[in-house]
């Protein structure tokens, strides 16, 4: 079995991540050479940001955490506690990189013409359809920001939906109905199970806590993925590499009659390539070419950096969102 999860944009964990990449994205829109690490948690009225940071930047971190976090549906006033530390350059490797080894890994199948697996693919399509109905059909103003879809195969290939959602005033019931009505339309043979344990009033970070870079599984159960890139600036081997082994992947697999490839590489302690790479099929054989570690470098993504770059990473996922750089996008 297989299963994927989904959160929306206004779940307390993916909002922590967003909040955490807008912040991280404010300081390098002021300062591109600034390295950092910053960690979000909290909810209820209160968010925690902790973390260190080289940089010339100067700004009210509080406005932008505010900012965000409104526009990810939260509705009361939040009280955000700043601690981030300025690092000075000399100490840069101690405290904003790591001294220990970073492992990474990026993966792509045909499965999908996104080239991820089918759970994760039709999950993160429920995820943005509903999104989409709430943002913009006036029908579904009681679809709350926070809800999150997991989608479990089964090994038949049969697929199997659990969605939970904080439905305010709308009885389950109809919400229930409602959000099965709206799936089948994506494919009338899935099983549909809403709030399984019943009604869900409140929630987001208005009345739930949550906390930024929790793995998620981007490819879904059958490819864990130990570290999250949340919270980083794209120097750091986490989030470039993370991006990267993914793109190679992708363009791995367009270069051979493979059915799968996963990527692993390895980044020591100043690395600017990987200093151990695997590039392997679904059968386990070697597909690695000339070029390929060269590619795993900050340097093969620094032309591609831009605005926000972070914070859209982070909005669905690095894998298969189309605009993304390391997926042909620009």
């Amino acid at each position: 079995m297989r299963i994927a999860r989904v959160c929306s944009p206004g779940h307390p964990d993916r909002a922590c991540d967003l909040i955490a990449e807008s912040i991280v994205d404010e300081y390098l829109r002021r300062d591109p050479t600034s390295a950092l690490r910053i960690h979000v948690s909290g909810g209820r009225g209160s968010l925690f940001v902790s973390g260190v940071a080289s940089s010339k930047a100067d700004f009210d971190v509080g406005s932008v955490v505010s900012r965000t976090a409104a526009s990810l549906g939260v509705r009361n006033h939040i009280d955000p506690f700043i601690s981030i530390e300025p690092v000075p350059g000399s100490f840069l490797l101690d405290a904003t990189r790591t001294s220990h080894p970073v492992s990474v890994t990026g993966y792509a199948t045909r499965e999908t013409e996104e080239r991820i697996p089918s759970p994760v693919r039709l999950a993160r399509k429920i995820a943005k359809r509903l999104e989409e109905l709430r943002q913009y059909d006036a029908e579904w103003f009681w679809l709350e920001p926070s809800f999150e879809v997991t989608v479990a195969e089964r090994t038949d290939g049969a697929h199997e939906i659990f969605l939970n959602c904080v439905h305010g005033e709308m009885e389950l019931g109809d919400a229930r109905k409602r959000i099965g009505d709206v799936v089948h339309t994506i494919d009338d043979r899935l099983r549909v199970h809403v709030n399984r344990f019943g009604p869900i009033r409140n929630g987001g970070l208005d009345f739930d806590i949550g906390s930024s870079a929790i793995p998620d599984d981007p490819y879904g159960s059958g490819i864990p993925v130990s570290l999250s890139p949340i919270g980083c600036d794209p120097s750091h081997p986490r989030k470039f590499g993370s991006w990267l082994a993914r793109g190679l992947a992708r363009r791995a697999l367009e270069r051979s009659e493979a059915k799968a490839i996963m990527v692993h590489a390895v980044y020591f302690p100043g690395d600017a390539v990987p200093t151990s790479l695997r590039i392997r099929d679904e059968r386990g054989r070697d597909m690695m070419q000339d070029g390929d570690a060269t590619a795993l470098s900050y340097a093969h993504l620094a032309g591609s950096l831009r605005q926000g770059l972070s914070t859209n990473a982070a909005h669905w996922g690095y894998a298969g969102e189309v605009e993304l750089p390391w997926e042909g996008g620009k």
